[in-house]
């Protein structure tokens, strides 16, 4: 692929990204609103998480290698994971209870993400066994 279309695909992402985070600000703004004025910490950082992990990684991956086909597809799904346990679990605390079970989310989505950064390393090292030495 070439590094205009890689350069197109990383700015697409990064937007996606940002829109996303735009919805879950939104979000938790209507949310507030129904919600009596109970707030939680979780419903309120959750833009976070495709701020931080889409936007800014995308943006990142300007100066580092471009990631393969597999990493690509992986991480939105760490990244959907972990803004549903966010969700979730905010709307757990202003419904004044608590789930157990709401855990699982996290525990998973650090997982997806954490395979997915060990698979962009491994992809880093086999370029660079690849390359020929000057």
């Amino acid at each position: 692929m070439s590094t205009s279309a890689e350069r197109k695909i990383l700015i697409k992402d990064a937007l996606r990204g940002l829109y996303f985070a735009i919805f879950l600000v939104v979000f938790n703004l209507v949310y507030g609103i129904f919600a009596h004025g109970v707030r939680s910490v979780y419903m309120q950082t959750a833009f976070l998480v495709p701020l931080v992990g889409g936007s800014l990684v995308s943006l990142l991956l300007f100066i580092l290698p471009y990631p393969g086909a597999i990493v690509r597809a992986i991480w939105p799904m760490g990244l959907a994971t972990l803004s549903v346990g966010f969700l979730l679990h905010g709307v757990f605390d202003i419904y004044g209870t608590e789930e157990e079970l709401v855990n699982v989310f996290f525990y998973a989505g650090v997982i997806i993400l954490s395979v997915t950064f060990v698979l962009y390393i491994i992809q880093l090292v086999r370029s660079l066994k690849t390359k020929p030495h000057l």
